[in-house]
């Protein structure tokens, strides 16, 4: 029997891709360097199935570029659409995004990740699998070049890469590198009105894998690199991650009896915990303290040996970043609403500027 070259199996497996649209975001811009949105656009561009072939490509401008940066992607890959929202928040963009594309699966990537050359495919050809498969996430990691870098590697949110090689089950997904069937999606949206500033995901996982059975498959060669905050946006970053953490515990306690999100959108000004509630809450905190993942600590370090040099620098930043951490908690437990209310105004000062 015949085999089929490489080429052939390349031809069959794009003949038989599902249907496509991509949904990329500015609000992230707020967060990094504003070229970082010139190296994603460019990885995506590059991808071995080409986001020409999507049915849209769509920029959800929430006013975080300024609008020379729009003018001037757009003028160079004209297979962008922009759909201006001024103020939207980033959620808010993701679903617009959803409700506007066409495709069968909408992707969802972000302006300040750097994708691998076949990041898309190995999402969607993921689908092809199976009917049943209705989300697919890839790893997202971050780069290490200095201290500070070595420090948000040790310390953020976000995993290194797992090294496997075949698509596994997993219990997250970040947005920055996932896909959804639309119909899925849209039966259960990612919620927008959660008193949150970005542990919305976090919620919906829980909501529709967790309490509902739902599977989240995770492709591990789709990897995406994210950009670390700067310097001067990660004590904001850090504070609201503090906040989010005590708030999206108690969201997912009043879905354990009650999964319906839609009265929690004042949870945060209506919490009235008690004295005997706070401390009890800030005694919690304080026992969570833990800055260093002796596992994730390896894992970077296996990864390049030489980053070891950067270590005795890295220590005092990843203490600081959990003590961050832990003032936003604690501050949460004190006065819920006001931290993000504060960097709300701050956000809004943000893109005014960029919008002049």
């Amino acid at each position: 029997m015949k085999s089929l070259s490489q080429e052939q199996v390349k031809q069959s497996i794009e003949t038989n891709l599902p249907s496509f649209s991509i949904v990329f975001e500015t609000e992230n811009l707020a967060s990094v360097e504003l070229d970082n949105i010139y190296r994603s656009l460019a990885s995506i561009a590059a991808q071995d199935i080409s986001p020409e072939q999507a049915n849209e490509f769509l920029i959800i401008d929430g006013g975080y570029a300024p609008q020379e940066v729009i003018d001037k992607i757009c003028s160079k890959y004209p297979w962008i659409s922009v759909q201006k929202a001024p103020g939207l928040g980033y959620y808010e963009a993701k679903m617009l995004g959803a409700t506007l594309a066409t495709g069968d699966i909408i992707v969802y990537c972000d302006s300040d990740c750097v994708y691998v050359s076949n990041w898309l495919r190995n999402i969607l050809t993921t689908f092809l699998q199976s009917s049943d498969i209705n989300v697919v996430a890839g790893e997202t990691s971050t780069p290490v070049r200095n201290a500070y870098e070595l420090a948000i590697a040790i310390h953020y949110f976000f995993p290194r890469f797992s090294d496997q090689q075949e698509p596994y089950i997993s219990d997250y997904y970040f947005l920055n590198a996932v896909a959804f069937r639309r119909d899925f999606i849209l039966q259960y949206p990612i919620p927008t009105n959660l008193p949150l500033y970005r542990g919305n995901c976090d919620i919906h996982c829980y909501y529709f894998h967790s309490l509902l059975g739902n599977k989240i498959w995770k492709h591990p060669k789709a990897q995406a690199t994210h950009e670390p905050p700067t310097l001067s946006f990660c004590i904001w970053r850090y504070l609201l991650m503090g906040r989010d953490r005590v708030l999206k515990e108690h969201i997912k306690y009043l879905l354990t009896k009650n999964s319906d999100w839609t009265d929690y959108a004042q949870l945060s000004t209506d919490l009235n915990w008690t004295l005997p509630q706070k401390i009890k809450g800030i005694i919690s905190i304080i026992k969570l303290i833990k800055p260093f993942d002796h596992e994730k600590i390896l894992a970077v370090l296996q990864e390049d040996k030489s980053r070891s040099f950067f270590l005795p620098l890295a220590v005092p930043i990843v203490l600081f970043l959990e003590s961050i951490l832990t003032i936003g908690s604690i501050v949460t437990y004190l006065k819920s609403d006001f931290l993000l209310r504060v960097y709300s105004q701050s956000e809004d000062n943000f893109t005014y500027l960029h919008q002049s």
